[in-house]
């Protein structure tokens, strides 16, 4: 067995564990949500809803995680080379980015109209481009440093542990596939809010991300990748809402 994986539990127990841990994300998301400023999903900040939902999810997941032969090991954040770390980030920035350039353009074609999809997504994309410029990397490294974590540290490696697989490399790596495809529904699934674009968006960057940790053992790469992305969106959206705000992004949808 090789991390993230929670070797010493039961296929009911890593099961038992991802579910309690998803229903509490899904439960602040959308129903503590619909009372508290706590998500992007409402009016609040993005920071500070970042700042809740990860400590929360954080705590949760060391409470989980309290009983398990190792921790590190079976969250994948065990000691790797800062050089490798680096580079694999790319790696997975690069392909993620790939991928999804694919699934949107792909989508777009089949709704036909960009302006259509825009508007949809036009409240929540205004919401983070007003981030401040100096908060853009502290927000982007917290949230990819939690979301990495609770998902594919430890969500999908209960899954891992859960599915059953005999010991082949064929039955190990289908079993590391749906458990890759599992994790990032769920992963997708908690970003509703940005329409079904965005959850297309992040149930792709999902299957990147938990294949890209699967495969190097380890979850830090997904966690630079992760950064890259968040940072490179947000400043991007700073850049979209200059434009709208002139006028130019409007006068170029069809």
């Amino acid at each position: 067995m090789t991390p993230p994986f929670p070797w010493s539990l039961s296929p009911r127990v890593a099961l038992r564990q991802a579910a309690g841990q998803l229903l509490l994300f899904y439960g602040v998301v959308y129903g503590v949500g619909a009372l508290l400023p706590l998500t992007p999903l409402r009016h609040g900040s993005p920071l500070s809803s970042a700042l809740l939902l990860g400590l929360l999810m954080l705590v949760a997941v060391r409470f989980g995680v309290r009983r398990d032969v190792s921790w590190r090991g079976s969250l994948g954040l065990g000691r790797q080379p800062v050089g490798a770390v680096v580079g694999w980030s790319l790696f997975g920035f690069v392909g993620t980015y790939a991928m999804n350039v694919v699934v949107s353009l792909g989508y777009l074609a089949s709704r036909g109209s960009l302006a259509a999809q825009a508007a949809e997504r036009v409240h929540w994309m205004g919401v983070l481009a007003e981030v401040p410029v100096s908060a853009i990397l502290p927000l982007a490294a917290f949230v990819a440093v939690w979301e990495e974590t609770v998902f594919r540290g430890f969500v999908l490696g209960r899954f891992r542990a859960a599915l059953p697989a005999a010991d082949t490399p064929g039955a190990r790596f289908r079993r590391d596939a749906l458990a890759v495809l599992l994790c990032a529904l769920c992963f997708g699934a908690g970003h509703g809010y940005q329409g079904v674009l965005g959850l297309l968006q992040t149930t792709t960057a999902g299957i990147a991300l938990g294949a890209l940790a699967v495969w190097r053992q380890r979850v830090w790469p997904a966690i630079g990748a992760h950064l890259a992305i968040d940072v490179f969106g947000l400043v991007a959206l700073k850049a979209w809402k200059r434009a709208l705000d002139a006028g130019t992004i409007l006068a170029l949808l069809p």
